[in-house]
């Protein structure tokens, strides 16, 4: 009908390298065939809808690929006690953010820490683990581990000064994960303020 079309491809990014370590090389190779042909045009879904502005609007209802369709896999009886804790840490990352928004030297080192400390304690993971009783006992152990080592970097950015210490132990636990290595701590500021 000459119109413009997409063809969508998602998949769970978890499985190239975790459960399938040659997927990495598989989605490489298939990301390099396309893009050597001519009649197709390799974009993001923000980048098309951006070029190509919808027409029409659908309402689709919250769901999930975990257990039923719903969120059950992560918030139930065994994994209850975990969601507030992590919401006490998105306000207090926050409220760190509000009271340090441009830091600079160790203090921006602290926070980038906290800030990939919360992403860690915030991983699906943990809940998904706790559920399936696949490993209970570890994904416990490395949940309470970052909300510490959370906790421990915020002490240490509300005294508002950083001693050697705490870059000693601000550069060990980032040797021990060594993630995010650029991220910006900004982006957990107040979301009620930046909308």
């Amino acid at each position: 009908n000459g119109k413009f079309g997409i063809v969508v491809a998602a998949y769970d990014t978890e499985l190239f390298g975790h459960w399938w370590f040659e997927g990495v090389a598989w989605i490489k190779g298939v990301l390099r065939h396309l893009a050597a042909r001519d009649t197709v045009e390799l974009t993001t879904a923000s980048d098309f809808i951006e070029e190509h502005p919808p027409e029409d609007v659908m309402a689709l209802n919250e769901g999930s690929w975990g257990q039923a369709g719903n969120h059950f896999t992560w918030r139930n009886a065994d994994t209850e006690w975990m969601w507030p804790i992590i919401h006490g840490l998105e306000l207090r990352m926050e409220a760190l953010v509000a009271r340090h928004p441009d830091a600079s030297g160790d203090m921006r080192e602290i926070l980038g820490q906290a800030a990939r400390e919360l992403l860690l304690a915030e991983s699906s993971d943990w809940p998904f683990l706790v559920t399936t009783g696949q490993a209970r006992e570890y994904a416990t152990q490395r949940f309470t581990e970052h909300v510490s080592r959370f906790q421990q970097m915020s002490d240490i950015a509300d005294s508002g000064e950083v001693d050697e210490p705490g870059r000693e132990l601000c550069r060990s636990l980032y040797e021990q994960d060594n993630v995010f290595p650029d991220i910006d701590y900004r982006v957990f500021a107040n979301r009620e303020q930046t909308l």
